[in-house]
């Protein structure tokens, strides 16, 4: 139900939290370039072409916390941390912390996560839903037949298709199993074309499901915005890759409803940022 490690993490890490922040587990998180924090905070947005305005250098996927007494959030479907304000810790913190690794003092009262480091080499494995933790993507049944192979018309999917960067997937009937990347600029969310023919003529009543990620290669995506812990079906990709994350993909499986997930790694420029974009203070 999160953002896992597939494989190529270097190593994991204890940080601290932000302040007055919420971190969840499975989750992606970052260090904020133009705004120095002392502390992870959750990838946010993509501001600019691959976040090239914000330049959050993405630092990895946190797989713990160091509360003693966990939090789960049953909306989000996720394990998280809070941190309080700043100056909690100071007589006493009003939280109670353990299992704190490395150079950090045990006995200090900060909220801390733990990470499992990223580099554009290592491959995650994310799950893909549409609007809210744990929401299914949209079944799209066939209305018509096609004796050609390369098209169907359906009831509107989770999003608007933008030519090349979509792909579909025929869940049942005599194409079933079948990925092809969609073609179409479906301004109405309920049509699809793509080039290599399928098997078989689609018959009316057979079933698709199709997302805003392509089969393989580069591609552009929207996380979660509270979590950044799975990507949202229900966003675009978009061809210039404004507000939306670069990454390659290396597996999708749409195969198992509820289940769908995509393997990748991401585009190199999302773990470096130009010093002087930073704010000093």
């Amino acid at each position: 139900m999160a953002i896992i490690v597939s494989h190529g993490s270097p190593q994991t890490i204890w940080v601290p939290v932000k302040e007055s922040t919420s971190i969840y587990v499975g989750g992606l998180v970052c260090t904020g370039i133009n705004a120095i924090d002392e502390g992870v905070i959750v990838l946010p947005d993509s501001t600019g072409v691959s976040d090239v305005s914000a330049h959050n250098v993405i630092l990895g996927v946190v797989i713990g916390t160091n509360r003693k007494e966990p939090l789960f959030n049953t909306t989000e479907l996720a394990e998280y941390i809070t941190a309080p304000v700043a100056a909690d810790p100071h007589d006493g913190a009003s939280i109670d912390y353990v299992g704190v690794e490395g150079p950090w003092s045990k006995g200090e009262g900060v909220p801390m996560v733990k990470v499992a480091l990223i580099t554009s080499s290592t491959v995650l494995k994310a799950n893909l839903w549409a609007t809210d933790a744990g929401t299914p993507l949209v079944v799209m049944t066939a209305t018509a037949a096609d004796t050609n192979g390369t098209a169907v018309t359906t009831n509107a999917g989770d999003f608007t298709n933008v030519a090349n960067l979509g792909t579909i997937y025929a869940r049942s009937g005599a194409n079933a199993g079948c990925y092809r990347q969609r073609t179409d600029a479906d301004t109405g969310a309920s049509s699809a074309t793509w080039d290599w023919a399928m098997p078989k003529d689609i018959a009316a009543g057979d079933t698709f499901v199709s997302v805003p990620v392509r089969c393989f290669g580069w591609s552009t995506v929207t996380f979660d915005h509270t979590t950044a812990s799975w990507i949202d079906c229900d966003d675009e990709a978009v061809l210039n890759g404004a507000s939306t994350y670069a990454i390659n993909v290396v597996r999708l499986d749409l195969r198992e409803a509820g289940k769908e997930f995509v393997e990748f790694m991401f585009q190199p420029q999302h773990f470096s940022a130009f010093i002087t974009s930073a704010a000093t203070a």
